[in-house]
């Protein structure tokens, strides 16, 4: 008789956990909005298989000669670089067969201005919010964008071979971000021209989590409530899209003007890192496309400006110093590399690093909250710095 009775309440409690479970997990997906952004990354790749609001087909593609490239043809696409932030990409080929998408307006102008460069340069917004967009429209010159997300300085290159060089454009503008040494070394290493060099760093791809058993990766995929609860244990997510870098938001500032900053994503760090062997052969393979670079642009009469993007750690140093430590030098060194190249090389450079920050103190936030990429206003603000200075250099017509 006590036996039996045990028996139903283990019954009876059972069913009530099962039933609290099913409520947890209906909850979870139907509120997945209020949830912390890293934890609606995890439940949104549960319920769509990518990290955001709704399944979307990304813009750019590996390509073995430039390591991405954007689809040529896409109307009205959307894109996310975060829960919170998406846009909508157009693309067109510059001509027939030229197989590359770029974000610019068909060229039916005289083109003045070449724009090289990576996701800065593509811009993480509107295009009608983007710098360069800004830019052309503030100056009445006609710009082509060039700008390929996930590219490197050799990509640069064979950009502003193939598709600047026709137009024999008069200024060029080279983009650079921190990370375009780590993205000549990912090209080259993909292209078999390098061999791994980890120096018991954890090899490309391999974030250092033990890999899943059957039970749990069957979880991972279909339980949102496994995935919350288990990228609250670990404190970072385990659930990843495949070809996009976790973001963790190990540290975060409000600023005066209310607004939070997200910041110390693990990937910058790595990917910024000039004590890194691999980032190193990066410089090397940077350094060459620059030199060549140079040379290409002087042989049609034409100006090479090489502008460097900050990043937000280094724009608000202010706020993120102190939780940073030792891992802001390691991310501002690959942005004072560039500039030993600029002076090595006598390129011709503009470093928005103290122009943002001056900005920066008394204006609302220049990046996005949990994006490495600057806002429309970001946008507005590096638009209006770079056409001061260039004017002010007598680069650009007034």
């Amino acid at each position: 008789m006590i036996l039996r009775r045990r028996l139903r309440w283990l019954v009876i409690g059972i069913v009530w956990l099962m039933a609290i479970l099913i409520l947890l997990e209906l909850g979870l997906r139907l509120f997945v909005a209020a949830l912390p952004s890293r934890l609606q990354e995890v439940t949104y790749t549960v319920v769509h298989g990518v990290p955001f609001p709704e399944r979307w087909d990304r813009a750019w593609t590996r390509n073995p000669d430039h390591y991405f490239i954007v689809k040529p043809g896409l109307v009205d696409a959307l894109q996310f670089g975060s829960p919170q932030v998406r846009f909508r990409v157009n693309t067109i080929e510059l001509w027939p067969g030229g197989g590359i998408g770029f974000r610019t307006r068909p060229v039916n102008y005289r083109v003045d201005v070449a724009v090289v460069g990576d996701s800065f340069a593509f811009c993480f917004t509107e295009r009608s919010d983007c710098w360069v967009t800004r830019l052309e429209a503030d100056t009445g010159l006609g710009f082509v964008n060039l700008g390929l997300p996930g590219t490197g300085s050799h990509s640069h290159l064979l950009v502003l071979q193939d598709f600047a060089a026709p137009f024999r454009p008069r200024l060029t503008l080279w983009q650079f971000f921190g990370n375009d040494f780590n993205d000549d070394y990912g090209l080259f290493r993909a292209q078999g021209k390098l061999a791994p060099l980890v120096d018991g760093e954890p090899a490309e791809g391999d974030n250092g989590a033990v890999p899943p058993n059957g039970v749990q990766s069957w979880l991972r995929r279909r339980s949102a409530l496994f995935a919350v609860g288990e990228s609250v244990m670990n404190g970072w997510r385990l659930i990843q899209d495949p070809e996009a870098e976790a973001f963790d938001d190990r540290y975060e500032v409000r600023l005066p003007t209310g607004e939070r900053l997200r910041f110390g994503q693990p990937y910058e760090v790595g990917a910024l890192d000039m004590s890194r062997r691999l980032n190193q052969a990066g410089l090397e393979i940077s350094r060459a496309a620059l030199e060549a670079a140079q040379r290409l642009v002087k042989s049609w009469g034409g100006q090479l400006v090489v502008a460097l993007v900050p990043t937000r750690e280094e724009v608000y140093q202010s706020w993120t110093a102190s939780a940073l430590g030792d891992e802001l030098k390691a991310i501002e060194s690959a942005r004072l590399a560039m500039l030993d190249l600029c002076a090595e090389l006598q390129l011709t450079c503009y470093d928005a690093l103290a122009d943002m920050q001056a900005r920066a103190q008394d204006s609302k936030l220049l990046y996005y909250e949990d994006d490495m990429h600057w806002n429309p206003l970001g946008n507005r603000v590096f638009a209006d710095l770079l056409r001061a200075w260039l004017l002010e250099r007598e680069l650009l017509d007034a």
